[in-house]
C-alpha cells in the first residue's frame, strides 16, 4: 500500500477504534478484527526489510502512522508504535530466521527487550526461563520477545540479548489493570525451561546489521523512542483539537460568554499551539539529522543523545499540553467517556515507558558535558 493511501486507511481506523472505544475500555484489548484490518494496511511492515517483504521505510514514516492513529485512540497507536518498531529485528537476524519470523504479510513481533530472564548456553541454543512486563499487543504477535542474560560461565560477563518465542510456548498473565492505555492488553508473560534455538536470539543493544541499509544503521533505541512518543504527539494534537471545540460550546456557570471568548483561553490555547509544534519539529529535526549520519555510515553519541534528548522532551511538553486542556476543561473534563479524560490517563502512561524517561536527560547532559556515557543507552 502506497502511503498516501496508508495514511487515508489509517484515519479510517482510527475513527473506527473510536467508535469501539468504551468496547476496548471495558475488555482491556482492541477487538482482534481491528488489528487484523491494521496488519492488512502494511503499518506493521513499514521497518520491515524489503527482502522479505516489508517497506523498509524512512523512521518519520511509521512515526506519522503512530500520530494518526492515537490521534483517535491511545492504545491502538501505542500498539502500532511499539510492535512496529520493533520490526527493525528484521535487519539484524539472519536471514533464513527473518524470513521465517517477518516473510509474513501479517507478521507482527512486541514484547520486552530488557534482560529480565535468564539464559544459559546450550547445545544448538539457549535454555530460557523468565518472566517479563509491558508485553502490549503480544495477543496479536506470531512471535513474541523477551530480554535475557546469558550465563557464559565464570571466565565470562552474561550476555544481555533478546530471545524469539511462538506464542505457543508463551503463558500469558492477565493483569493489565492500570491507569490509561486500557486497550493495549501490555499484560506479563513467561516462559519456562524454553529451548531458543541460536539464529532466533540476538544481541541487545544490538550489534552490526545483516542488512546494510540507513534504517538499520539508525539508532536503535533511538528509533524505539520516537515510537513511544509519536504516541504522545498524537494525544496532544487531539487534546489541543477538544478544548477548542469544547470552548466554543461551554458557557460556565454564571458567565455570559463561552469559553472561547476569554482572553485567558486565548493565550493558554496559543501557548499549547506553541509548545506542540516546537517538540514535534524538534523531533522531527532531530530524526532527520540521525538519518542523514546514518546514511553515511555511523551517528555520533552526541547526535544520538540529541534524539533521545528531543524524545523525552516531547513527551514532557505533551503531557503539559493535555493537562492545561484537562484543566481549561474544568469540570467538565473529569467523566468517564470524555476524551479530555481519556487523554490525560493516556499520556501520564505513555511518560512512564523508559524510552523517554527522566534519566534520559541526565545522558543528554553528561553528552554536553563530553562526559563518558555507555553508547549502548542512546
Amino acid at each position: 500500500m502506497e502511503l498516501t493511501s496508508l495514511h487515508t486507511k489509517l484515519h479510517e481506523l482510527g475513527a473506527l477504534a473510536e467508535e469501539q472505544n468504551k468496547l476496548i475500555l471495558q475488555h482491556r484489548y482492541v477487538p482482534d478484527e481491528l488489528v487484523n484490518q491494521l496488519k492488512d494496511t502494511g503499518a506493521f511492515r513499514l521497518w520491515v526489510a524489503q527482502a522479505y517483504g516489508g517497506h523498509q521505510s524512512h523512521v518519520l514514516d511509521l512515526m506519522q502512522a503512530v500520530q494518526t492513529l492515537s490521534y483517535y485512540n491511545g492504545s491502538l497507536g501505542w500498539i502500532l508504535g511499539v510492535t512496529g518498531t520493533a520490526a527493525l529485528s528484521s535487519g539484524y537476524l539472519p536471514s533464513a530466521v527473518a524470513q521465517e519470523i517477518y516473510g509474513h504479510p501479517r507478521a507482527m513481533t512486541g514484547g520486552w527487550a530488557a534482560p529480565a530472564g535468564r539464559a544459559k548456553r546450550v547445545e544448538g541454543g539457549i535454555l530460557v526461563n523468565g518472566k517479563w512486563s509491558w508485553g502490549s499487543g503480544i495477543r496479536y504477535c506470531s512471535h513474541i520477545v523477551g530480554g535475557v542474560l546469558i550465563d557464559q560461565g565464570e571466565a565470562q560477563r552474561p550476555l544481555s540479548a533478546i530471545a524469539f518465542f511462538n506464542p505457543k510456548d508463551v503463558q500469558f498473565i492477565d493483569n493489565w489493570e492500570v491507569l490509561g492505555l486500557n486497550g493495549t492488553n501490555s499484560i506479563d508473560y513467561q516462559v519456562e525451561g524454553l529451548l531458543v534455538p541460536d539464529g532466533y536470539w540476538m544481541p541487545f543493544p544490538v550489534r552490526k546489521a545483516h542488512i546494510d541499509d540507513t534504517l538499520y544503521r539508525f539508532s536503535f533505541l533511538g528509533a524505539l523512542s520516537t515510537g513511544v512518543t509519536s504516541v504522545g504527539l498524537g494525544l496532544a494534537q487531539r487534546a489541543i483539537d477538544e478544548i477548542i471545540r469544547l470552548s466554543k460550546q461551554k458557557v460556565p456557570n454564571g458567565a455570559r460568554r463561552s469559553l472561547s471568548e476569554r482572553p485567558i483561553v486565548h493565550e493558554k490555547i496559543a501557548l499549547m499551539q506553541a509548545r506542540y509544534h516546537s517538540c514535534k519539529l524538534l523531533l522531527e529535526e532531530n530524526v532527520r539529522k540521525n538519518w542523514t549520519e546514518a546514511e553515511k555510515g555511523n551517528i555520533s553519541a552526541k547526535t544520538k543523545s540529541e534524539l533521545r534528548l528531543a524524545s523525552t522532551y516531547a513527551v514532557e511538553e505533551c503531557s503539559a499540553i493535555i493537562s492545561q486542556a484537562y484543566k481549561i476543561g474544568g469540570g467538565s473534563s473529569i467523566w468517564n467517556g470524555v476524551k479530555l479524560q481519556e487523554l490525560l490517563k493516556d499520556i501520564h502512561v505513555v511518560s512512564q515507558h523508559g524510552m523517554v524517561g527522566p534519566s534520559n536527560f541526565e545522558i543528554a547532559g553528561r553528552v554536553a558535558f563530553d562526559l563518558k556515557v555507555n553508547e549502548w543507552l542512546l
